[in-house]
């Protein structure tokens, strides 16, 4: 098993050019990147990530929850079809393997049989040609959107598309039924990557979750690692959501920070923050996901 580590570029300091950005990644150990699409120009990011000897990896389309593929409007549709299009185009000039996808959304205006049924055939038809094209790889995350709530289903509808350009984004945070590593036991074969983040119940309740860093929630790190093993998973593991995790103060100053116009001080507090954050992040990424990682990040 090796698992090569990735931060968000959402997590490091918007306020400071590319290079200067990514440099904070690379010197805290990170060897890749994920990147949502329209975040930064994609030759400019190429370049930058170029320089600092990390490997854009990863690109995730937000207008999936915005403009769904499983939409019943057939405008709406074709504008989620379009923006998950551009965004294959995006993750191939950044050099990226995967497209993070979220297919659908369950709603008041899409059951849960029709987001399987709709989104199915828009990516068979619309999106997976092009991703073939390109020799991306369309990773379906589980996420917040009311699908794919079981390993079970993950697998049925993954293994549905028998096609080695649909695979699964696994985002072991994000498993609220169940545990991350009786998940893997099952759709081990179809994980492409990780997401890394835990998760805790609020005190005295079952069913109201809040995210965690790595490590101080409820994951059972060492079983985690176990199953990955058994699955024989190598590959890029991003420290997800990492700067809404951080711990209070630190997220208002560095949320702060973000809002104010440009300038030093502003600047200067969000640096030492994302700096701060992605020591952390390394570091739990070292203890809880892959304790062998080299301390040079090499």
């Amino acid at each position: 098993m090796s698992i090569r580590p990735s931060i968000r570029l959402g997590a490091l300091p918007r306020s400071l050019p590319l290079g200067a950005r990514l440099q904070i990644a690379r010197d805290a150990g990170f060897e890749g990147i994920e990147a949502e699409t329209g975040e930064a120009p994609a030759e400019a990011l190429r370049a930058a990530a170029d320089a600092a000897g990390l490997i854009v990896h990863s690109v995730n389309c937000p207008e999936n929850y915005t403009l769904p593929l499983s939409s019943p409007n057939p405008a709406t549709r074709d504008a989620g079809i379009a923006a998950t299009l551009a965004a294959l185009e995006t993750a191939h000039a950044l050099g990226a393997d995967s497209l993070l996808l979220i297919p659908g959304v369950v709603g008041a205006d899409a059951s849960y049989g029709e987001v399987h049924a709709r989104s199915r055939d828009v990516i068979r038809a619309a999106i997976l040609p092009e991703a073939e094209r390109l020799g991306i790889v369309l990773a379906v995350e589980n996420v917040w959107n009311g699908f794919l709530l079981s390993p079970f289903d993950c697998a049925h509808y993954v293994g549905g598309f028998d096609s080695p350009f649909v695979r699964l984004y696994f985002d072991v945070g994000n498993v609220i039924f169940g545990r991350p590593e009786g998940w893997i036991d099952i759709i081990g074969p179809l994980i492409v990557k990780l997401h890394l983040k835990d998760m805790r119940r609020w005190s005295g309740r079952t069913k109201s979750y809040r995210l965690a860093r790595v490590g101080e929630g409820e994951i059972d790190w060492v079983r985690l690692r176990a199953a990955l093993d058994r699955a024989n998973f190598s590959g890029w593991a991003v420290m997800a959501e990492a700067e809404f995790v951080q711990p209070r103060l630190a997220y208002l100053a560095f949320m702060a920070a973000r809002r104010l116009a440009p300038n030093p001080a502003s600047r200067l507090v969000e640096t030492h923050l994302s700096r701060r954050l992605a020591q952390d992040s390394m570091r739990r990424f070292r203890r809880y996901a892959a304790p062998n990682c080299s301390e040079s990040g090499a």
